[in-house]
């Protein structure tokens, strides 16, 4: 099934909070594992994949998106985008640094420090889950909007509505609380 890129498709007018979030996991750098476990989405590698993830507001809803596989994931950012090395979250309700947790990925990229002007970090945003799923489960048909950016405003209601349901269609799939 093809990925289609969104420019064709009608967009409603943004409604200020709903967010699509592209959860790559191309390189080794990242895994949809940890995300989901900890309560994160994650870009990085140059500032255009990790200057649109810090723009993702606290109260923002993710729409959060692996591509070749599907949607994964909805939930509400809880605080604001801080590079890996000094990102916190909440686990077990006690801040951890997140370089401390127990992660499948490095979080790092082999470009780190290697050009003084340019952000090859990666960037922690948290998350609260409200519905996820693991990335063989995920939720993909035609007319889904996805692309490339790491993060940007998600004003195609076809794919708000058709995803939001697919998740609060089944009281089995897992919500954050199932996950902790």
């Amino acid at each position: 099934m093809a990925e289609s890129s969104g420019s064709n498709r009608p967009e409603s007018e943004w409604n200020g909070r709903d967010w699509y979030v592209n959860f790559g996991e191309r390189s080794p750098s990242r895994n949809w594992d940890d995300g989901r476990r900890y309560g994160f989405v994650a870009a990085g590698g140059g500032r255009w994949y990790s200057d649109s993830l810090q723009e993702l507001p606290v109260g923002g809803h993710v729409f959060v998106y692996i591509p070749k596989s599907g949607y994964v994931g909805i939930g509400v950012v809880t605080g604001p985008a801080a590079p890996a090395d000094e990102a916190t979250l909440v686990v077990d309700g006690r801040p951890v640094p997140f370089r401390s947790l127990d992660l499948k990925a490095p979080y790092i990229h082999e470009s780190e420090g290697t050009d003084p002007h340019e952000d090859h970090r990666e960037w922690i945003v948290p998350v609260q889950w409200t519905h996820t799923v693991a990335r063989e489960d995920a939720f993909r048909i035609p007319g889904l909007f996805a692309n490339q950016n790491s993060a940007c405003r998600l004003r195609h209601r076809f794919t708000v509505d058709t995803v939001t349901s697919f998740f609060e269609s089944d009281p089995d799939r897992e919500s954050d609380s199932a996950l902790a």
